[in-house]
């Protein structure tokens, strides 16, 4: 059985940076559910802009937390 997550994150261009630079490997976000959540920033490339990044996630785990998929809902 899968888990899902839903979130919104924000994240400046700046921080976005501080992935590149590899200051950054993690990212902490609070679900709509109010559970925190770890994940690697790296997962979160393909939605890096010039702007940062922002949205709403959906991120699937298997029941015992190894990611599955992450993607954008708008």
């Amino acid at each position: 059985m899968q888990r899902i997550y839903r979130f919104r994150l924000v994240l400046t261009t700046e921080q976005c940076l501080g992935y590149y630079q590899g200051q950054i490997q993690y990212v902490l976000v609070q679900a709509e559910s109010g559970e925190r959540v770890q994940l690697r920033a790296d997962h979160f490339r393909a939605f890096f802009t010039h702007n940062g990044l922002s949205g709403r996630f959906e991120l699937t785990t298997t029941q015992e937390g190894k990611f599955v998929a992450l993607k954008k809902l708008n």
